[in-house]
């Protein structure tokens, strides 16, 4: 039996001319703009490492997340290889708290493209010490649902320090989805209550 849609998103790349990167970034601002104006439920960008082309979505919906107050903002996918899980889980909470809670990460793991050509410039010390697997992504979620990053807690001096990433988001963990590219990355982000089926599942219980 058919349903009808429940929500209607889009995906833009933002390209923009390396010789005039603010319009193009200026210009896919613009875009998300318009998108809530017609009625979008969200805004997808994509990373795009070393290319004409949106490579830091997050401090990109960040700005977005001040110029719109209804769309969701999301990645589509953020490939980990590039990130270190603990920064991005702070990075990921700060978007969310500007949003208002409309933050939708999508993530991926595996080498970074071109990996022989950026491992030395990207992990030149680590580069083989690397893991790219799943474990990355647990990583990731442990920081994002508050379990311990540090040993320590309390005062020192006058700096105040917490033993979990900060700011600390409630739920967020729970809007992370897994971009799965075969049937095996698909089976393993259902276990691991990842993806847009697992949400629309919560959605419809709730």
């Amino acid at each position: 039996m058919a349903r009808p849609l429940r929500r209607l998103g889009f995906l833009t790349i933002g390209l923009f001319d390396p010789d005039e990167p603010r319009a193009g970034h200026e210009a896919t601002l613009r875009v998300i703009e318009l998108g809530e104006r017609l009625g979008f439920d969200s805004a997808y960008v994509r990373h795009r490492h070393l290319q004409h082309g949106i490579s830091s979505p997050l401090t990109f919906l960040a700005a977005a997340s001040q110029r719109t107050s209804r769309i969701d903002l999301g990645t589509a996918v953020m490939p980990l290889g590039w990130e270190n899980p603990l920064r991005l889980a702070e990075d990921l909470a700060t978007v969310d708290v500007l949003s208002g809670g409309r933050l939708q990460p999508g993530i991926s793991v595996g080498p970074p493209m071109q990996w022989k050509h950026v491992r030395d410039a990207l992990y030149p010390d680590t580069a083989d010490a690397e893991d790219f697997s799943y474990a990355r992504v647990e990583r990731l979620l442990r920081h994002l649902r508050g379990e311990p990053a540090s040993t320590f807690s309390g005062q020192q001096g006058i700096e105040v320090f917490s033993e979990r990433v900060q700011p600390h988001v409630p739920g967020l963990a729970d809007r992370v989805w897994y971009g799965a590219g075969s049937v095996r990355s698909a089976t393993w982000a259902g276990a691991q209550g990842l993806g847009p089926a697992e949400q629309q599942r919560r959605e419809a219980r709730g």
